[in-house]
């Protein structure tokens, strides 16, 4: 559970600093300490989902290889999605 309670102190720094354009996000970068839940509780004003998305999917009782798995899982499904639209 260590690991865990480590992830959700730096979960919201490391989407932040890694989001492109983050300084364009109508939203404060993360304070020293902000765990991820809330963060991504202010991450809901930004209007951008694909954001929300990020910092929801590190609001579990997770670690980063479970993250990174997730976001594995939504490569893959967004990836499926584009192949419909764009037919071989």
């Amino acid at each position: 559970m260590t690991r865990c309670r480590t992830w959700r102190q730096r979960a919201a720094r490391l989407i932040y600093a890694a989001y492109p354009d983050q300084d364009l996000l109508p939203i404060d970068p993360p304070q020293p300490g902000e765990t991820i839940r809330a963060f991504a509780s202010r991450a809901e004003a930004t209007g951008d989902t694909l954001f929300l998305f990020l910092c929801r999917e590190a609001d579990d009782d997770i670690d980063t290889d479970e993250y990174v798995a997730r976001l594995d899982r939504a490569l893959r499904d967004i990836a499926s999605v584009r192949d419909a639209f764009n037919p071989r």
